[in-house]
């Protein structure tokens, strides 16, 4: 049968027909004020879409073409090695469900690859590097710690091409060198910003490595992007679809078609600091549109983690992406917006914002220069004081935050961290100021 024929028997509506029609019902309310709304990426959110919402439907087609060719994602946990029983607590994971294993802050990386499956489970995220003490699998963000003002950080830089010469020379070479993003977004940055600056920051070890002789194809290899995942459900949606593609076309310049590894990570970022136990719904959240925006790596923070992260906080982080992908089918089908209209549509506009916003910045002098001058962390800034804003304002709600909020809960004690570099935020504090 001809699926073409299943419905000619019904009449098409145009767009300007469903419009009439709206507006009809509206009894003379006006249109535009009540069923459209600009989110914080100055891009207009429609009551309805069609097939033509978008005219150029190549972009789409092509956005289409770029996502991950497989179904399935894996869920991966952080632990903090300075956290008490953290041995124990890795150990845990990766046998009640975790895939991987990432560990901040340690030098004393044998201890963890002793563990069952340790071995090739466990990614050691490295802040100073030791070229004579590198364990098998690690993590490293030469510009991430200078974003960060880490005092290491030229160190780092510079021993970079020495660390490639001995992973290429390696007979089971992997992923090792780490895009975060989620600097940017712990930062306040929009999602817009957050894309155009994280593809900033891979062109600028691109550039850096090539200068140095090694070829585009072995520097792509290497990078594993981090995303900071948010509470616009749909636009973060759209943000790791639009990333996909983004990242093609940054790899074509340099001839490379490697495919990408990217990790989405829940933000802390959007987090109460009040009530912690609100966070539950907001990392059930961003574990769907990272998921659902095509990541291949997902992870949660604690629901607590903005003041120690418990067991239940940790047991629950594991907890939602295996429900997910267990008992909700999450990893059943392939690209599951593809199709969608709106967010086909939403899709578009953001790698277009997106790239836009990453050519400015370059002919502007890239991400290094603009963070030297400044322009960087006001930016961020800015873009944070926007938000605030908008939630003082009452025009987006936070639970527990500026709605419903849990009078008899007292704020957490919200670990401090020193910086020299791009500030670390949180909103909740912020809007509740």
């Amino acid at each position: 049968m001809d699926n073409n024929s299943l419905f000619d028997e019904f009449e098409t509506s145009s767009h300007q027909a469903w419009k009439e029609k709206i507006i009809s019902d509206l009894k003379g309310k006006p249109f535009e004020d009540l069923l459209i709304w600009e989110d914080e990426n100055k891009i207009q959110h429609q009551p309805y879409y069609t097939k033509s919402s978008h005219p150029n439907r190549a972009l789409i087609e092509n956005i289409q073409n770029a996502q991950k060719k497989s179904k399935h994602w894996r869920s991966i946990q952080v632990f903090d090695a300075n956290s008490q029983g953290s041995e124990k607590q890795v150990a845990e994971s990766l046998a009640n469900g975790a895939n991987f294993a990432f560990i901040n802050n340690t030098k004393e990386y044998k201890k963890y690859t002793k563990l069952k499956k340790g071995d090739k489970n466990i990614y050691l995220l490295i802040n100073e590097i030791d070229l004579d003490h590198l364990p098998k699998r690690f993590l490293i963000d030469p510009i991430g710690n200078q974003l960060k003002g880490d005092t290491f950080a030229s160190k780092n830089l510079e021993l970079l091409p020495s660390v490639f010469k001995l992973r290429l020379n390696d007979l089971d070479p992997d992923y090792f060198l780490m895009i975060d993003g989620n600097i940017y977004k712990k930062a306040g940055a929009t999602i817009v910003q957050e894309l155009a600056y994280t593809l900033q920051h891979a062109m600028e070890y691109l550039d850096l490595m090539t200068e140095k002789g090694f070829k585009a194809s072995a520097i792509a290899r290497s990078f594993i992007f981090k995303l900071g995942y948010g509470n616009s459900y749909f636009s973060e949606i759209a943000k790791g679809r639009a990333f996909q593609y983004l990242l093609q076309k940054l790899y074509s310049s340099y001839h490379v078609k490697n495919t990408a590894i990217i990790w989405g990570q829940g933000s802390s970022y959007y987090h109460s600091h009040k009530d912690p136990y609100t966070n539950l719904l907001r990392l059930s959240s961003q574990a769907m549109s990272a998921i659902l925006g095509n990541c291949n790596l997902i992870s949660l923070p604690a629901y607590d983690e903005h003041e120690e992260a418990s067991s239940l906080g940790l047991r629950m982080s594991k907890n939602i992406p295996l429900i997910l992908r267990e008992e909700s089918s999450f990893a059943e089908v392939r690209d599951p917006s593809s199709g969608s209209y709106y967010l086909e549509q939403l899709t578009a506009e953001i790698a277009e914002k997106a790239w836009n916003f990453f050519l400015t910045i370059e002919k502007e002098g890239g991400l290094l220069k603009r963070f030297e001058k400044g322009i960087l962390e006001n930016e961020l800034s800015a873009s944070h004081q926007a938000r605030v804003q908008t939630f003082q304002g009452g025009k987006r709600v936070m639970l527990g935050v500026n709605k419903f909020i849990n009078e008899n809960k007292a704020d957490l004690k919200i670990k401090e961290a020193s910086f020299n570099g791009i500030a670390s935020r949180i909103i909740s504090k912020d809007i509740t100021t």
